[in-house]
């Protein structure tokens, strides 16, 4: 498999960050900040190339600048199966781990804060303020895994499709229509209505009619496969099943 990587060094100082404040980075000393600008590095990687595949030697972790990468995992039969999804300040990679559990592959074009694995896991050892923060942040996303397990394990598939909606209009970078009074927030879902059914546990089929009665009762409006307007933020967290809190803590992680 492919990939297409331009690197870059990072200028700046990490502080200057657009996602500082929702990383692990914020934990850190103004030493242990500098150490840290001296290993890391931008790299931008374009929609569809594999950052890093199952069973790959596990390089490099960091961070998410901007951009999704979807998680899968191939079965003994080969197929593919989404179990993941990373939105920017996300933590991406394995730390203490030789070989890569999962495939890691660009869900849109995708700029990285990325750090060498052994110079980081070098860098937690002298840092364990950093350290602390990131073992907090592995378990809130542990939590938030196991949550998401229960809605798919236990809700049907309208409730599925409107979380997921939910999650993206929060963790997602989301635009407006230009004009419109109401300010109603463009949803961009950047995965194919194949990726997605994968993804809830579901069929293609399946999730296109429960897009379209979301669309029917005016919850949503289907701008094209990928760009929902979102017209009714209270009746789309109604069709959840959950309430507004469990789900931005979902979102959150």
């Amino acid at each position: 498999m492919n990939k297409a990587v331009d690197v870059s060094c990072m200028c700046g100082k990490c502080g200057d960050c657009p996602i500082y404040n929702r990383t692990v980075c914020r934990a850190g000393t103004t030493d242990a900040m500098a150490q840290l600008n001296r290993i890391a590095h931008q790299r931008t990687y374009p929609r569809g190339s594999v950052i890093q595949a199952q069973g790959e030697t596990c390089d490099i972790v960091g961070n998410i600048f901007d951009g999704v990468i979807k998680l899968s995992s191939s079965s003994v039969n080969g197929d593919d199966h989404i179990v993941g999804l990373l939105f920017p300040s996300d933590f991406f990679g394995r730390l203490f781990a030789e070989e890569s559990r999962f495939s890691y592959e660009a869900a849109t074009d995708v700029s990285l804060c990325a750090i060498s694995r052994p110079a980081f896991e070098r860098f937690l050892a002298d840092h364990p303020e950093v350290e602390h923060e990131m073992h907090k942040a592995k378990l809130d996303e542990l939590d938030a895994a196991r949550e998401w397990a229960a809605i798919t394990n236990g809700h049907t598939t309208m409730q599925r499709v409107a979380t997921l909606i939910y999650v993206f209009s929060r963790r997602s970078e989301n635009q407006h229509l230009r004009g419109d009074a109401a300010r109603h927030p463009i949803v961009h879902v950047p995965l194919s209505r194949r990726d997605i059914a994968d993804y809830l546990g579901t069929t293609p089929e399946t999730l296109s009619r429960n897009i379209q009665m979301l669309s029917r009762n005016d919850v949503i409006r289907i701008v094209d496969s990928k760009h929902f307007e979102l017209l009714d933020s209270a009746e789309l967290i109604r069709y959840s099943g959950e309430s507004r809190e469990d789900l931005n803590r979902i979102a959150a992680h």
